[in-house]
């Protein structure tokens, strides 16, 4: 053994028998896990409020956006984004605390139209390469044409015939809006 070796030797035995080096050791252990914790604790509560306030999370419920999201999916929508545009994948508070994940196809001042098993809007008919199967109007449902009025928007499922959207229930308030889809997860 060399000099520095049998001096960290003569540390350790010291610290081990020495009542004052032993109880400020353990003393730098606690602040120590004190300050790990601390900022764990910090970090959780940055993104709660991350999540509360700018971002929120919502589920798929079904197979209504099917081929493009599926049954149990997570979606992260950003809560702030209220100014929607065709294409756009959003979530909705329902009536009775449901809440639903479609996609806008039309906007304030649009008129939609369901003819044929086609979408029209403004009276062109909308090419969405993201559909799957035929849009048609609903038994029981609204009655097309119509015009969504400001502070509106016209949402459908991507699964046509399997989508409970704005065919049944109308126009969707943006104050009944949660926010815009920015990214999602398949089933965990």
């Amino acid at each position: 053994m060399d000099a520095d070796e049998i001096k960290q030797v003569k540390q350790k035995v010291l610290e081990d028998v020495d009542p004052p080096t032993k109880k400020k050791k353990k003393h730098m252990r606690r602040m120590s896990w004190l300050r790990t914790i601390l900022e764990f604790a910090a970090i959780i509560v940055v993104i709660c409020g991350l999540f509360q306030i700018v971002m929120g999370i919502s589920y798929v419920e079904g197979q209504s956006m099917y081929p493009t999201l599926h049954d149990k999916d997570m979606v992260v929508y950003k809560r702030r984004q209220k100014a929607y545009a065709p294409g756009d994948i959003i979530a909705i508070d329902r009536p009775n605390d449901e809440e639903f994940v479609k996609r806008v196809v039309a906007v304030a001042g649009d008129t939609v139209n369901i003819e044929g098993g086609r979408l029209y809007v403004n009276g062109k008919e909308r090419e969405e390469p993201w559909a799957l199967g035929e849009t048609k109007a609903v038994k029981n449902g609204i009655v097309f044409p119509i015009t969504v009025t400001d502070g509106e928007v016209f949402v459908l499922g991507d699964n046509r015939e399997n989508s409970e959207d704005s065919r049944m229930f109308g126009p969707v308030s943006i104050s009944d809006t949660k926010g815009r889809l920015v990214w999602y997860i398949g089933k965990l």
